[in-house]
């Protein structure tokens, strides 16, 4: 990751190539590349691809609290990981996973004490009250590998933003769980605010999100 005053660029162009950056002032444009490899693949396949063989840690693994074995991302991953554990503070529902699994269920970070591959953290950072605190934590845990995705509110904005001016009303399709929206720009710089993290690659995902590579300095 590079820095040039107060934007994060992987790789971006320099020259301008947007109406903002004539309508804002150079400190408050920010530039960041986002990539389009992933546009349209399936989500499950995907992530599938990145664990295959590895060592994993699924933070955020029970879904709640929507759990259905049927459509579980843990479970799918399963399949295809050398070990795959998962982390998640509703336990509550670990009973009900694990006669399905191989690997371990942990709900407290003092539980976690393999070296992982990969730290895969998929829709969760959304949730999550402190999120400095939650990335230091992440980061404790020395994996070779992060990947984090995250709702994405440009990719989002059509389909899931609505305001009436009679009303008065803004309406939003959004997990009633979730404190905030993310965007590149704020992806990025929240993983450089609070990790040392070398951020290897940002890429749009699954139709409404955003996936984050990165990766521990060496």
């Amino acid at each position: 990751m590079t820095t040039e005053g107060n934007n994060i660029l992987l790789g971006a162009p320099k020259t301008p190539v947007s109406p903002l950056e004539s309508a804002h002032a150079p400190y408050f444009t920010q530039k960041i590349r986002v990539g389009e490899d992933l546009k349209g693949r399936n989500r499950i396949e995907v992530l599938q691809q990145m664990c295959a063989g590895r060592r994993v840690l699924h933070v955020g693994c029970v879904d709640w609290p929507i759990t259905d074995l049927n459509q579980s991302l843990h479970l799918q991953l399963d399949k295809v990981c050398a070990q795959l554990d998962g982390f998640d503070i509703h336990a509550e529902v670990f009973d009900q996973m694990r006669p399905h699994l191989k690997g371990r269920l942990f709900s407290d970070w003092s539980q976690v004490t393999d070296h992982y591959d990969l730290v895969l953290v998929p829709e969760v950072m959304e949730h999550v009250g402190n999120v400095e605190d939650f990335l230091k934590q992440l980061e404790a845990l020395q994996a070779d590998e992060y990947a984090i995705t995250v709702p994405d509110a440009y990719s989002c904005f059509r389909r899931h933003f609505d305001y009436s001016c009679g009303a008065q009303t803004f309406v939003e399709a959004v997990h009633p769980d979730h404190n905030c929206w993310y965007t590149p720009y704020t992806l990025a710089n929240t993983l450089r605010k609070y990790t040392s993290w070398q951020l290897d690659g940002m890429f749009f995902f699954n139709q409404m999100s955003l996936l984050a590579l990165a990766s521990t300095p060496r």
